[in-house]
């Protein structure tokens, strides 16, 4: 630090100290999930898209549950402010950079990641574990290609969607009603639905708890809770840091592990029923390393942004091949899947 020749201590500085003395004053925030003691562990300073300053970046961990929430928590209404954006894939189109055709060399490490991806996806575990033409609810269907891929399998289905651009809600031959998770449309019955899905949807909102409890609701007694979410366990997110582009703050407020989402499942009601793992292929090609790129770049011009963060590139992706191919699941795949469902003999 420059000390000033006449003594003056520099307002900039000087903001800075007074912003930490009072954060470090400022008591700890509960959990959101157990009310138990919960630590800072990191601080996104911009949002991870439109790359303005963000006052919801104060990621908190549970010591006791391992939950990670966003502190101070947004509003709803300021929360639907953050997908005001040129592109999002609710919308039908990729935040994604765009990137020359692969050469060589890239197509080699995502036909490895490729050959190593043993995870399993959402729709086939939804295929396995339903019977043949179930009632499913997809909460926050975003652009509806679950909704069509469950549909298409003999499925009757329903939409659940707050963002009234979405995609889905253009789709005539799908009902999809507006409405959010924490607030389901009344149009939906109790103990009416086999089948309930939160895909990519509970990192979003402002009170988790409430919207699982709410859609248990709707299950039968032989119903079945489909959540799936971000791992934040995964090693790509560790070595990614806030460049990790599941991160996704603010828009994502809530950050699992698998311990954490089987606690909110429990919180509910529900029994664990299976816990499954996917997501791997995808940070290998040249757009996912290129658009963490971008983000870490911008977090660059920002005083101590860049702080326990990786600049993502094709020898970091080469080396994170080599640490995850044969990684056990906790670390290998960024999402991270949890079946729930009602105890035998429900109280």
């Amino acid at each position: 630090m420059q000390v000033p020749t006449n003594g003056a201590i520099d307002p900039a500085i000087a903001h800075q100290v007074r912003g930490r003395a009072a954060e470090a004053a400022t008591p700890l925030p509960r959990c959101i999930l157990c009310s138990a003691e919960a630590r800072l562990k990191m601080t996104m300073p911009l949002d991870a898209k439109t790359f303005k300053a963000t006052s919801h970046g104060r990621v908190f961990e549970c010591a006791r549950c391992g939950i990670g929430f966003v502190h101070p928590r947004p509003t709803p209404a300021e929360t639907s402010s953050f997908y005001q954006l040129d592109a999002y894939y609710t919308q039908g189109a990729s935040h994604m950079v765009a990137t020359p055709p692969p050469g060589f060399l890239s197509r080699l490490r995502t036909h490895l990641a490729w050959r190593a991806d043993a995870g399993e996806t959402l729709l086939d575990v939804m295929q396995e574990e339903l019977p043949h033409h179930s009632d499913v609810v997809d909460v926050g269907c975003g652009n509806g290609h679950l909704l069509r891929n469950l549909a298409d399998r003999g499925h009757r289905v329903t939409g659940v969607e707050r963002d009234t651009s979405s995609v889905s809600l253009k789709r005539h031959d799908i009902p999809v009603l507006e409405g959010s998770a924490e607030s389901l449309p009344a149009a939906f019955k109790p103990a009416t639905c086999d089948g309930l899905v939160f895909s990519h949807v509970l990192e979003h909102l402002v009170d988790p708890e409430a919207a699982v409890r709410n859609a248990a609701a709707l299950l039968k007694p032989t119903g079945l809770m489909f959540c799936e979410v971000p791992n934040n366990e995964s090693l790509v997110a560790k070595q990614s840091g806030l460049a990790w582009e599941h991160l996704d703050i603010p828009r994502h407020i809530n950050f699992f592990t698998e311990q954490s989402l089987g606690a909110l499942v429990r919180s509910a009601g529900l029994t664990v029923r299976r816990v499954y793992f996917s997501g791997y292929c995808r940070y290998f090609a040249d757009a996912y390393i290129a658009t963490e790129q971008r983000i870490y770049d911008r977090l660059a011009a920002v005083p101590d942004g860049t702080e326990q963060t990786t600049r993502n590139s094709t020898a970091n992706a080469w080396i994170l091949l080599a640490r995850t191919a044969f990684a056990g699941s906790r670390q290998k795949y960024d999402s991270v899947g949890i079946v729930g469902g009602w105890p035998a003999v429900r109280a």
